[in-house]
C-alpha cells in the first residue's frame, strides 16, 4: 500500500501553492507540467502537420500557451495536494489566487479561454466561444449544488455530454477539444470535492 487517507492536519506546515496545492510533491508537480507540455506539443504539432498555413505564428504561440494551461490544469487540479488545499480554509498567506481557487464557480468564471479562442482562431461560429464558456460555468455550478456523494458521477455525466456534443459544433480549426478539456479541468478535476491522499510517510 503506497498511500493513506488524509485524516487530519499535516504535522508539517506546507507553503501555500494555489496551483498545485500546499505540500505538492515533485512528482505531482512534474506530472502536471509534463501534461501541459504534451498538450501544447500535440496541439501545435497536429495543426502544423495537417494544415501548417491554417494559423499564423502568433496563433501557434497562443494555442501552445492555452493548451499548456488547460491540459496541464486538468492534472494540476486533480492532484491530491490540490484537493487538500482547495477545499480547506485559506490561511493568512493564501493571497488572492489562493482564495480564488477555493471558490470553484468564481474560478471557472475567470476561464474565458473559449471566448478568446472563438475570437482569435478561424473556423468557429460566432456563438461558439460564449456558448461553451457558459456551458462549462453551468456544469461547475451544477456540481457545487449537488450532494457530495453524487458530485463525481454528476461531473462525469457532464463531461460525457460535452464530449459527445463538442465535435458536432463548428469549432475553430484544430481546437474542437477545448470544451471537453474545460469541463475536465473545471468541473471534474476542480469542482468535485474528494478525499485526498498523501504519499506513505508524509
Amino acid at each position: 500500500m503506497t498511500t493513506r487517507a488524509e485524516t487530519g492536519q499535516s504535522a508539517q506546515v506546507d507553503q501555500p501553492d494555489p496551483v498545485y496545492g500546499a505540500g505538492a510533491t515533485g512528482p505531482e508537480k512534474n506530472l502536471a507540467r509534463v501534461a501541459g507540455v504534451t498538450g501544447a506539443v500535440l496541439t501545435v504539432g497536429s495543426v502544423g502537420v495537417a494544415a501548417p498555413d491554417a494559423w499564423t505564428w502568433w496563433q501557434y504561440a497562443v494555442a501552445a500557451v492555452l493548451a499548456f494551461d488547460l491540459i496541464g490544469g486538468v492534472v494540476a487540479n486533480g492532484l491530491n495536494s490540490a484537493k487538500r488545499d482547495h477545499f480547506a480554509a485559506p490561511g493568512p498567506a493564501a493571497g488572492w489566487l489562493g482564495r480564488l481557487v477555493r471558490r470553484p464557480v468564481l474560478f471557472a468564471a475567470v476561464h474565458i479561454q473559449p471566448i478568446l479562442i472563438g475570437l482569435l482562431f478561424p473556423g468557429a461560429a460566432w456563438w461558439w466561444g460564449a456558448a461553451w464558456y457558459l456551458i462549462a460555468l453551468l456544469t461547475v455550478a451544477l456540481v457545487r449544488v449537488t450532494p457530495l456523494y453524487l458530485q463525481r458521477p454528476v461531473a462525469l455525466f457532464c463531461c460525457t455530454v460535452v464530449a459527445v456534443l463538442a465535435p458536432l459544433s463548428a469549432a475553430p480549426f484544430g481546437l474542437w477539444w477545448v470544451p471537453v478539456i474545460m469541463v475536465l479541468k473545471l468541473t471534474l478535476a476542480h469542482a468535485v470535492q474528494e478525499e485526498p491522499y498523501r504519499p506513505e510517510g508524509r
